[in-house]
């Protein structure tokens, strides 16, 4: 099956991957600090999944980071493990916030959704 290119995909691309590096970079600083990083607060309206324990809060930034980097795999080799499409990217971005990558990772993806959007019309 042929790939579905948009005509602003650059800027998508661009969006994806920083909004995917934002992401990780929140759920590491967020992981870090019952480690002795001094508490910033990242996130000013949600804070994702909140569970009390350390442990929890390993697993739940692991999957984060997990959906942070299946992000940047749909924009380096799109098609082959999962698609570059719009659909997927807004998905990726509600499944960021929800798990820690914080509102700007989210906003990053579904800006670039929202751009494939506007492409396909």
């Amino acid at each position: 099956m042929a790939r579905k290119h948009y005509k602003h995909e650059g800027i998508m691309k661009f969006l994806v991957i920083v909004g995917a590096l934002v992401g990780i970079a929140t759920i590491i600083l967020r992981i870090a600090v019952p480690f002795g990083l001094p508490s910033v607060n990242l996130y000013p309206i949600y804070e994702g999944l909140q569970f009390g324990e350390l442990a929890g809060l390993i697993v739940i930034g692991i999957i984060g980071i997990i959906i942070c980097f299946l992000a940047i795999l749909s924009v380096i080799k799109p098609g082959d493990p999962i698609p570059f499409h719009w659909l997927l990217i807004f998905i990726l971005g509600i499944l960021i916030i929800v798990f820690g990558g914080g509102i700007w990772a989210c906003a990053l993806l579904i800006i670039a959704a929202l751009i494939g959007i506007i492409d396909e019309l």
